[in-house]
């Protein structure tokens, strides 16, 4: 059977470089050699990001990069679930969404009063399929959600949703998850992954610094210790890799940094593709 592990569609994640316009990001993705981007289009006070809005000349201009560069958006982002969250904070995201024929909204969870959370989040997953989206939970050890097997009883506990569930190299070691933990998801909830690397391995000690490191300070794909040709190894073979590592490089030099980021992730699926799978 021919093996499709080097087919997976490879992304760059908007934080890789947030300070960069969607128009420009795109671009440069494109130089990166990546087949498609995540936008974060979702901004607030508190949230970096850029809102595209209908009619706008910034989606206009970003519709057009992506076809001048033959791109597609993997994802729109983010939903963050807080005790406050309500559909008027969710569908400016749904609606850009929709406009850039995302294929997944990338969603958070910020309340630890649980039955709210499962069934706001059962709502956003019903409403996102009518914008042509499908939910994705990520869970982060500084969420409520905090790691994979949390992740997928909120799935199922929000009305048995059809929603996805993301998993990113860095997280789910900060998370000190386990393989059994990852290998026991049914391969239809596992649509795409978020790919870094660090220095180190370990469980999270402290959820501050485990921010600051999620948002500022990531390595690029195999320039660190996190086993990410095992993590691909483990996920469907047509589940899309994104490329999430913002850096100070992602500031400074943003154009050379996707491009360090493109040839880096290559290198890790060509990887994949010649080393043998472990035993799930």
């Amino acid at each position: 059977m021919k093996d499709n592990r080097a087919q997976r569609i490879m992304s760059l994640s908007h934080l890789s470089s947030i300070g960069v316009s969607p128009p420009r990001f795109i671009d440069n993705a494109a130089h990166g050699g990546f087949d498609a981007v995540g936008l974060r289009v979702a901004q607030t006070p508190q949230d970096r990001g850029f809102q595209l809005p209908a009619g706008s000349a910034l989606l206009r201009d970003t519709k057009i990069a992506l076809s001048d560069n033959g791109m597609r958006v993997l994802d729109v982002e983010v939903v963050k679930l807080h005790p406050g969250s309500s559909r008027s904070d969710w569908l400016p995201v749904l609606e850009a969404g929709a406009e850039l024929d995302a294929s997944y909204l990338l969603v958070t969870v910020l309340d630890d009063d649980y039955p709210r959370a499962t069934d706001n989040f059962a709502d956003l997953a019903e409403l996102s399929r009518e914008y042509g989206l499908r939910t994705c939970l990520e869970p982060m050890v500084f969420s409520s959600v905090r790691d994979m097997t949390a992740a997928a009883e909120f799935v199922m506990d929000a009305r048995n949703s059809d929603a996805g569930l993301l998993v990113d190299a860095l997280h789910f070691s900060r998370a000190g998850s386990q393989w059994s933990e990852l290998d026991v998801i049914a391969p239809e909830l596992l649509p795409y992954c978020q790919l870094c690397d660090a220095p180190t391995a370990e469980p999270a000690a402290d959820h501050n610094a485990a921010i600051t490191e999620a948002r500022t300070d990531r390595l690029a794909p195999g320039s660190g210790v996190l086993p990410l040709v095992e993590l691909l190894q483990r996920l469907p073979a047509t589940a899309a890799v994104s490329v999430e590592a913002p850096s100070a490089r992602s500031v400074t030099d943003p154009r050379g940094w996707t491009a360090d980021l493109g040839r880096a992730a290559r290198q890790v699926l060509e990887q994949v593709v010649r080393t043998p799978s472990p035993a799930s």
